[in-house]
């Protein structure tokens, strides 16, 4: 199976089996969440070559989420994208992600940041130190959310998601 009917089998698998969300008393309160590197998570870096980065390139992903205590609570997608352009010889990165709960989707957004220019491990990431998503809306329980999305990778690979968020 390739890693794009991989991706869409594994969002199947999620929307089928009812995943929950973000509890109504922390939808727009801040909560942290955990998107575990197994084999439910499922990335594709589309590239000339797959190593080195180049405007254009795109890394996706998908991914359950966690609680604290384990317990699936929704999904989360994303999109990093190659801009035009260097700094000291570093790729310029943007990314965008989607945290998927029963009561509504959070939508944030990075700036533009670097990279050494290399995938360093496409089942992770790109980039190794924290990384912060700008919330710039929501739906459902999260309609006018704003606020922001640090995310950190743990030794093991999983991605630890801290949201701080407030809605409107």
């Amino acid at each position: 199976m390739n890693k794009l009917s991989k991706f869409a089998t594994a969002a199947l698998a999620a929307s089928a089996i009812g995943i929950g969300g973000a509890h109504a008393s922390e939808a727009c309160n801040g909560f942290t969440v955990t998107a575990p590197l197994d084999d439910s998570r499922v990335v594709a870096v589309l590239s000339d070559d797959g190593s080195d980065l180049t405007a254009g390139d795109r890394r996706i992903g998908f991914s359950p989420l966690l609680d604290k205590i384990g317990n699936a609570v929704g999904t989360v997608d994303w999109q990093t994208q190659v801009l035009a352009g260097s700094v000291d010889s570093k790729a310029r990165l943007s990314s965008d992600v989607v945290l998927n709960f029963r009561e509504g989707s959070l939508f944030a957004r990075s700036g533009v940041f670097t990279s050494d220019g290399k995938v360093v491990n496409a089942g992770t990431r790109t980039v190794s130190d924290d990384q912060v998503r700008h919330i710039v809306g929501g739906t459902g329980a999260f309609a006018g959310a704003r606020g922001d999305i640090t995310f950190t990778m743990q030794e093991n690979g999983d991605a630890v998601f801290n949201v701080q968020v407030t809605c409107i």
